[in-house]
């Protein structure tokens, strides 16, 4: 286990392509910490100003933007503030679907941020897979 980061520090940021009611307050109802985009930064806020928070506070930062991955500003600011990224890779999922997912999946997620040295960026699909993509 990383000693930066510890399992009771497990707090989740959901990149504004998640939304900011369905998802989030469904995790919330199970007990998950879970901070959202619009409540730090304005809603057209680049890329980078969120890995950057998500690399100072310590999150979890979790996307279902998959472009995320090819752009290089993106990857410079995870480099820099060694930066935890989890890419949603299911496509055409309702918010509920997308909680369900986290829900189902949070243990093994957490597991995966314990274990795994920032920074990366990883992928999470439809069955649970988590599989660090970069660097």
């Amino acid at each position: 286990m990383n000693s930066r980061w510890q399992p009771d520090d497990f707090v989740l940021f959901l990149d504004r392509n998640l939304g900011s009611k369905i998802i989030p307050d469904r995790l919330r109802s199970e007990g998950l910490r879970i901070e959202i985009h619009d409540a730090h930064l304005p809603n057209d806020a680049p890329d980078e100003a969120w890995i950057q928070l998500v690399g100072q506070k310590n999150w979890i930062g979790i996307t279902g933007d998959k472009r995320i991955r090819y752009s290089a500003p993106s990857r410079a600011a995870i480099e820099k503030h060694k930066t935890r990224i989890i890419v949603m890779t299911a496509t055409k999922l309702r918010g509920s679907e997308r909680a369900d997912l986290l829900l189902k999946y949070h243990r093994r997620l957490q597991h995966f941020a314990a274990n795994t040295e920032p920074p990366y960026l990883a992928k999470l699909n439809r069955s649970g897979k988590i599989e660090k993509e970069w660097p």
